[in-house]
């Protein structure tokens, strides 16, 4: 089984991406499992088979998954010293424990010229261990979603959210021509998205 990174969508532009399957590589409990937008995608038969087999990858051979996302990621970005280096973790689904978390870490220290992006919902593992080219941001839902910890937020505004900080950035929609999403924790700010 092999991995299947995207090269880019609508949104990221040509970032490539990997994705798990939405709801299954999600933790329990999460507030967005009925309005999830990634959902939407699995309508495509080639997206949900390659989302499925990547979460089976990640889940049974986590090694394997890695080596293959680096494998890419080199030959991608370092090999060819394209810049800029971007890379999104999931689109859809999230971290599945903090040995996954783990290995995002160790891959990001392995190439430090290569800017990752993930938002998460696993507010329950260590982010201590972060290094300065992966940002981490904490999805939050009205009324969900932990702040005590230290962290860039992403806010879901569905007119409800009453937490957001005043000074949260709202994303323009477009990856390519805004990425302030790769640098909210050197900014120290939070994002807010509408509803979509």
């Amino acid at each position: 089984m092999h991995v299947h990174i995207a090269p880019g969508n609508d949104k990221l532009g040509g970032i490539p991406n990997v994705s798990l399957t939405p709801g299954e590589a999600c933790g329990r409990g999460v507030p967005c499992h009925k309005r999830c937008y990634a959902m939407k995608f699995l309508y495509r038969k080639e997206v949900r088979k390659a989302w499925q087999e990547n979460y089976l990858l990640a889940a049974q051979d986590h090694r394997n998954y890695f080596t293959q996302i680096y494998e890419y990621l080199y030959k991608r970005f370092v090999k060819l010293q394209r810049k800029p280096a971007f890379f999104r973790w999931h689109v859809g689904g999230d971290f599945l424990d903090q040995n996954y978390l783990d290995c995002v870490v160790s891959l990001a220290e392995r190439l430090p010229t290569v800017k990752f992006l993930a938002f998460t919902k696993r507010h329950d593992l260590d982010y201590r261990a972060l290094p300065v080219n992966l940002t981490v941001v904490f999805s939050m839902w009205p009324g969900w979603g932990t702040t005590r910890k230290q962290m860039p937020r992403a806010w879901m505004q569905d007119g409800t959210e009453t937490r957001v900080p005043a000074n949260a950035l709202h994303c323009p929609g477009g990856c390519t021509d805004c990425g302030m999403c790769w640098n909210l924790k050197d900014l120290g700010r939070d994002v807010v998205f509408h509803k979509h």
